[in-house]
């Protein structure tokens, strides 16, 4: 198995640009931890979450909703995702962030970005 290695960009990305909506949306943040995992938090929100992770070509690696109750606190791991540009999605009634991370191969490293 190769030796990985993460280029963390921007540790935490807060709050996003959202659709036009008078909703208060939850806090979110995405970040990337060392060991290759994207961690998503979402805040507190008397609402249910859609938390969708895609592919470059939009097929559904994962999908899951989640009572925002108490928040939320999600690490996924990417050390099995092949390299490409990929999509983190948190939609909450009419508010959507979204987030798009890029995994890339550089000699000895694999790269994690997340990008606005």
């Amino acid at each position: 198995m190769k030796k990985l290695a993460i280029l963390m960009l921007g540790l935490t990305i807060a709050t996003a640009s959202f659709a036009q909506t008078t909703d208060k949306t939850p806090e979110t943040s995405v970040s990337i931890t060392t060991d290759q995992k994207l961690k998503l938090i979402v805040g507190r929100e008397s609402a249910i979450a859609t938390v969708r992770l895609l592919d470059a070509q939009g097929h559904v690696l994962y999908s899951e909703q989640a009572d925002l109750q108490d928040g939320l606190r999600q690490n996924f791991d990417l050390t099995a995702l092949d390299y490409g540009t990929y999509e983190l999605s948190v939609s909450v009634g009419k508010e959507r962030v979204v987030k798009e991370f890029v995994i890339d191969d550089k000699p000895a490293q694999k790269i994690i970005e997340v990008r606005s």
